[in-house]
Parts: structure tokens; C-alpha cells; sequence
């Protein structure tokens, strides 16, 4: 079968952009020669106290003057890129919603709205987005940018995060069923345009509930994230989406698995685009994800084979 994987646009963007290069999983010092790595759930300045979570189950806590001074100045940037994100929202004139859902499964949902619904009662495109930490608000605010200039809804869930334990992973998939029908009639969006997305293993998420969550899903929108190899190539995916990857072009694991993953989707019926940009395993930057979102949509046709 013939691969039908468009290549779109190669965009170089420097590391300068903080945003984009500031991961929440990184390698830590603290005094005065232990190093490990862990992903940052919260840093309370009030309190000094920093959050950390190992292999996706462990939490433990450590005090702010711990850390190397490297790291103390990244966890500050770490702050001062929310207040960023928050600045940016007032500026784009959407909304933001916070809804919890009702029934076994109550779970948490932070949605933006683009400014255009203010003018219009047309339902819009809905993504619903898996962070790969079960951040929901600041996972939203890193696409707000992007959702504003292609006007689309972002839903962005809390509590669904990476996890390695089948019976949790199970449990998610039933709070999964249960919030969908909720999170369409809530948010009034098109329930013909329906997407989901993630980075990493957000992104992989969103594939797995193609497969398994029966509904005519338009599209994926995969961040560095992939099917999860072999085991996982005989799963009914839905057919007929849009797949939209984008890979950091120094994302060795995703990137690897663009060709096999790409020629399954294709095989069951989706049209595949891989959006690369500069950089590793991390969101990509405003406009690389904005040509991504228009690609979904069909608003932009970037080239064809």
C-alpha cells in the first residue's frame, strides 16, 4: 500500500522561545551531588515546597533551596511563564471555562473558547487534549495561542495522565466514556468535528480512544506521541480522520515511528501530515501548531502529493 504521508512544512524556531523549551520532566541537582530525573507536578512559592513525580507514581516533595542554582532559576521561569500564558489569554479575548463533570467519574475540564463565539451561535470544532501529566490548565493555556487564530474549542482534562498500570489505565478509559457525551453537550461544539490530541503521552492516549471509544472522531492532533509499537498495530482505529503529527525534529522516538504508525492509520483509511519544527520530546511553538490546526480543519492544504 502505498504511503500517503505528507510532508508540510519544516519551521526553525529557536530555544530562545522559553515556552516551547520548557519541558515539566527534566534532570534535577540538588546539593550536593544527588541528581535524578522527575517530572514537576507544582512549585507553591508561598511555601517553597517543589512537587516532583518519579516514573509517572511517585510523589515526593523537596524545598525550593534544595535545588542547583540552575535549577532554581528554571523553576522561577517555570512561574513566570504561567503568568505569561495568563497574560496571553486576557490579550486574545476568548474564555476560559472550568466545568466539572457529573456521575462515578467527576473530572475536572478547563475549556477555551475562541473570541469569535462571542459573535456567533454556530457550533465550533471541538479538540479535547491529554496532558501528559494530568495538568489540565496549564496544558490548555499552551494551546490557546493556536486554538484562537483557527478557531477552534480546546477541552483540556485533568486527571488522565502517563501511567504503566493496566487496571488504572482501565478505570481511565471508563471515565473517558462517561465525560464525552458530557464534555459535546456542554461545550455545544460540533459533535461531527470532534478531535482529540496530546503530547507524548497524551498524544497516545488520543490514539488508543480511536480504537477503543466508538464515535466519528475527524481527527488527531499527535504531539511527539505514537501508537506504542507492534502489540499495537492490529487495533480497530477509526477510519476516515485526519492525523496531524508533530514532531520535534530532534524527537528520536517519535520521529522513528512516523513510517510504521503512519502506514497503519493510512491503512485504515486516515490521511496522515507530519509538521516538524526545531527542537526535542516538547509542545511546538504557536505557529507550528496553528498550520497543524488548520491542516485538521481542512483550511489549509500546505502541499499536496
Amino acid at each position: 500500500m502505498k504511503l500517503q504521508l505528507y510532508f508540510l512544512y519544516f519551521c526553525l524556531i529557536m530555544l530562545s522561545l522559553r515556552l516551547e523549551a520548557n519541558s515539566d520532566t527534566r534532570r534535577w541537582t540538588l546539593d550536593p551531588d544527588e541528581q535524578f530525573t522527575a517530572e514537576l507536578v507544582a512549585y507553591d512559592e508561598a511555601t517553597g515546597k517543589v512537587h516532583l513525580k518519579f516514573h509517572d507514581t511517585e510523589d515526593k516533595y523537596y524545598d525550593f533551596d534544595r535545588f542547583s542554582a540552575v535549577d532554581r532559576a528554571w523553576l522561577l521561569e517555570y512561574v513566570e511563564i504561567g503568568r505569561e500564558l495568563d497574560a496571553l489569554i486576557d490579550d486574545l479575548g476568548g474564555k476560559v471555562e472550568h466545568i466539572v463533570t457529573q456521575g462515578e467519574y467527576p473530572t475536572e475540564l478547563f475549556v477555551y473558547y475562541p473570541s469569535s463565539k462571542q459573535f456567533s451561535t454556530a457550533p465550533l470544532p471541538g479538540m479535547i487534549l491529554f496532558s501528559p501529566g494530568g495538568k489540565g490548565a496549564r496544558f490548555l493555556k499552551s494551546h490557546v495561542e493556536a486554538a484562537e487564530a483557527t478557531n477552534f474549542v480546546m477541552i483540556s482534562c485533568d486527571t488522565f495522565r502517563n501511567n504503566r498500570d493496566k487496571a488504572l489505565s482501565d478505570l481511565f478509559l471508563l471515565r473517558f466514556q462517561e465525560i464525552l457525551p458530557q464534555i459535546i453537550a456542554r461545550t455545544q461544539i460540533d459533535p461531527q468535528k470532534v478531535y482529540m490530541g496530546g503530547t507524548s503521552g497524551g498524544a497516545a492516549r488520543a490514539y488508543s480512544y480511536s480504537a477503543k471509544v466508538v464515535y466519528p472522531w475527524a481527527g488527531i492532533y499527535a504531539n511527539g506521541g505514537w501508537l506504542g509499537g507492534k502489540e499495537n498495530y492490529g487495533r480497530p482505529y477509526a477510519s476516515g480522520m485526519r492525523i496531524a503529527m508533530v514532531n520535534g525534529n530532534q524527537d528520536r522516538g517519535a520521529n522513528h515511528y512516523v513510517d510504521p504508525d503512519s502506514e497503519v492509520l493510512v491503512g485504515r483509511g486516515s490521511k496522515v501530515a507530519l509538521f516538524s519544527f526545531e527542537g526535542a520530546h516538547q509542545i511546538p511553538p504557536a505557529n507550528t501548531m496553528e498550520k497543524a490546526f488548520n491542516w485538521l480543519l481542512e483550511q489549509e492544504d500546505f502541499l499536496e502529493e
